[in-house]
């Protein structure tokens, strides 16, 4: 599948002609992870900036999405380079993820802005993490045991659950948050192709019984405790460092977007 292609397709259509740049572009999901299967679907996540008229005018752009059932090749979505920034200073753990994949999980990376933003990638990782990842774990926990609409709607989930007595897929979710945000605040970097992904992998495919599953993540939870009190990374990021970085990213967005145009 040339992804780049069909990206760059979209990005085409949706700007009708005004100069844009596509900054990166990579494989996320499990695929990223280590744990998909024969079934499993491409998901992507990119990096643009939009065109000049976007960035300054009253046009207002801060992502595009991709769904599969419109059509498109695979799932997930493009940001603006703001939008995706902002969420990087909330420590949002899918777009944190985006700076630490493997080499040959990026369909795409420029030679412009990415390595700016590869070089301070450890600048813009905080102890705010813990209650990001860990948040979404527990939201995870919560759900392990109740149906819900995209149960209902899968058969496949709908068996698995009556099989097992709880979402495997959540639980296994559920341990990949927590050991990255363990690991995040132990080693002070993501670790997004989960070494541990054989074990993962076990939990989506029921080897344990829904009290396993409590036991063990509570176990992990309070891990994640102690070393968010030991972690020597910041407590959050700092705001004049983001604040000069993005500006930085924009004046050099500026600079080669006039310099496009004069060319």
């Amino acid at each position: 599948m040339k992804i780049r292609q069909e990206v760059i397709k979209r990005l085409n259509k949706e700007f009708k002609g005004f100069y844009y740049h596509l900054i990166c572009v990579a494989i996320t999901g499990s695929h990223a992870y280590g744990m998909q299967n024969k079934n499993s679907d491409i998901d992507i996540m990119g990096i643009f900036l939009p065109p000049l008229e976007y960035l300054l005018g009253l046009k207002k752009v801060d992502q595009i999405v991709f769904e599969r059932k419109k059509g498109d090749p695979f799932d997930g979505q493009l940001f603006t380079f703001t939008k995706w920034f902002k969420l990087l200073i909330d420590q949002n753990p899918n777009v944190l993820e985006l700076l630490w994949h493997e080499p040959n999980q990026y369909v795409y990376k420029d030679n412009m802005f990415w390595p700016k933003i590869i070089e301070k990638r450890k600048r813009f990782l905080s102890k705010k993490l813990k209650h990001t990842f860990g948040g979404y774990a527990f939201a995870q926990l919560n759900r392990l045991d109740k149906l819900n609409e995209k149960v209902n709607q899968n058969k496949d989930r709908l068996e698995e659950f009556k099989k097992f007595g709880y979402s495997t897929k959540n639980a296994s979710h559920m341990f990949r948050l927590l050991n990255m945000c363990f690991d995040a605040l132990v080693d002070e970097e993501v670790t997004v192709m989960r070494p541990e992904r054989q074990f993962l992998i076990s939990i989506r495919e029921g080897k344990y019984t829904y009290d396993e599953v409590v036991r063990m993540a509570n176990d992990k939870f309070a891990k994640i405790e102690e070393a968010y009190m030991r972690s020597k990374l910041q407590n959050k990021i700092d705001f004049n460092f983001a604040n000069e970085f993005h500006v930085e990213i924009m004046k050099q967005c500026m600079y080669y977007y006039s310099y496009i145009k004069v060319k």
